[in-house]
């Protein structure tokens, strides 16, 4: 049986949060317009991502005004679609490497964000869905 506790529903919007009552941008969205006037491919690269995420376990996937959010306890990735390409980033507790990544932040203590830039399928190779399953782990607050 989990210990963990349940997370709280915005009444409003109906995200959910480790926090009770967290300031949050509040607003319904819909995936699909973040989808509006850009390429194919980037839809394509979105829903591979998706089905990847899926593979790991149960994940909370939701549009918000800027981003599209992934969460299973916290949020640990984000999606924000451009014209040709799917830019985000996601939350790991070390500092990684792949060819894919733009930037990486250093937040606190051992909290490193990741901004990563896909353009074609094979971005999504097995090292950077390596990256992405760690950082789902990282989501599910397993890791210490």
């Amino acid at each position: 049986m989990s210990t963990a506790r349940k997370l709280w529903k915005c009444p409003a919007c109906g995200h959910r949060f480790v926090t009770p009552n967290i300031w949050h941008s509040c607003g319904r969205y819909a995936i699909d317009d973040h989808f509006a006037r850009k390429a194919p491919i980037v839809r394509t690269l979105f829903d591979r991502l998706v089905d990847i995420v899926e593979g790991f376990g149960s994940v909370n996937v939701y549009a918000q005004k800027t981003s599209i959010v992934f969460q299973v306890r916290v949020r640990f990735a984000r999606a924000m679609p451009k014209k040709h390409s799917l830019d985000g980033h996601f939350w790991l507790k070390r500092r990684a490497d792949h060819p894919r990544l733009m930037k990486v932040e250093h937040m606190l203590r051992r909290d490193w964000i990741h901004w990563f830039r896909l353009t074609a399928a094979d971005d999504l190779d097995r090292a950077f869905i390596k990256l992405l399953r760690e950082s789902y782990d990282v989501g599910t607050r397993k890791q210490p």
